[in-house]
């Protein structure tokens, strides 16, 4: 991936909602990207959103390889990522530990890598727009298409969001995130909950209507630790394959409810079960919003 004009890298210092929403989307992008490369990776906004799709191919040049995907949870409509065709073949042969080349045909092999790498992408991006919004959030599995004009492209949205992917601090591709008129709604609506001042909370909080509830399973997940993996070495896996976590032997793990932790504790063995004994337990209150 060749490195890009520098005008392209600058963040964007004070962001709107819809903005602030792509940025967060981007910052998961990220995340995935930098674990999936092991390597350092960010995806920076550019200031200023792009009102229509026709507005796209000044940043973003025609050839595009477009990944696309609808919202399954939280959020209504869908999305596109967009990347020049060079730039989503360099990143999926960087992905398959490929030097780019200057080869431009985007084999099978390739468009598996970039799927799968975008897949990865979006459901960490997910978590972040958990984060951002407050709920949880789900993206479907998504779907690529090349197209060489924009005329067979017309997504519903209320701007463009257009990002600078660096890694190891270089910039190497840029993206394009379409937002929807929906999320563009949501997005303004959480981040006017989130200037509005929080009042203070009350020693005891009432709950009222919680007795309806109470009867209620939900799932409880221990979970030892978590870690990712390169979709070579994933591909590579077989019986007595040992994956290493993110976390030191003895230390304590994860309970959560509804994918949302509550509490920590040790691992202990009951007439030949495991079991969980808890050390560290957050506030019932706490616990109630993880149901939700």
């Amino acid at each position: 991936m060749s490195a890009l004009p520098p005008m392209l890298a600058s963040p964007a210092t004070r962001l709107e909602p819809d903005a602030a929403y792509a940025q967060s989307f981007f910052s998961g992008c990220a995340a995935a990207l930098s674990t999936l490369l092991n390597r350092a990776v960010t995806i920076e906004l550019v200031p200023g959103l792009l009102p229509s799709s026709e507005t796209l191919a000044g940043p973003i040049p025609l050839p595009w390889v477009i990944a696309s995907a609808r919202f399954t949870r939280g959020l209504a409509g869908a999305h596109d990522l967009v990347l020049t065709h060079t730039e989503a073949l360099a990143l999926a042969k960087l992905v398959l530990g490929e030097e780019a080349g200057d080869g431009d045909v985007f084999a099978p092999e390739y468009q598996d890598a970039l799927r799968e790498t975008v897949n990865q992408m979006f459901s960490s991006a997910s978590s972040s727009l958990r984060v951002f919004f407050g709920k949880p959030v789900g993206i479907a599995t998504a779907e690529l298409r090349q197209l060489e004009n924009a005329d067979s492209w017309h997504p519903h949205v209320a701007s463009i969001a257009v990002g600078v992917l660096t890694v190891d601090g270089v910039p190497r591709a840029r993206a394009a995130l379409t937002i929807p008129p929906s999320v563009r709604d949501e997005a303004a609506a959480a981040h006017t909950v989130a200037a509005a001042p929080k009042p203070a909370p009350a020693s005891a909080p009432a709950q009222p209507g919680l007795d309806l509830i109470l009867d209620i399973s939900m799932p409880v997940t221990v979970e030892l630790g978590r870690t990712r993996m390169l979709i070579r070495d994933i591909l590579a896996l077989g019986p007595g394959s040992i994956i290493e976590l993110d976390k030191l032997a003895g230390e304590p793990v994860d309970l959560l409810v509804n994918d949302r932790p509550i509490a920590k504790g040790e691992v202990v063995v009951i007439d030949e079960n495991f079991g969980v004994r808890l050390t560290q337990i957050s506030q019932a209150a706490e616990r109630l919003q993880s149901l939700s």
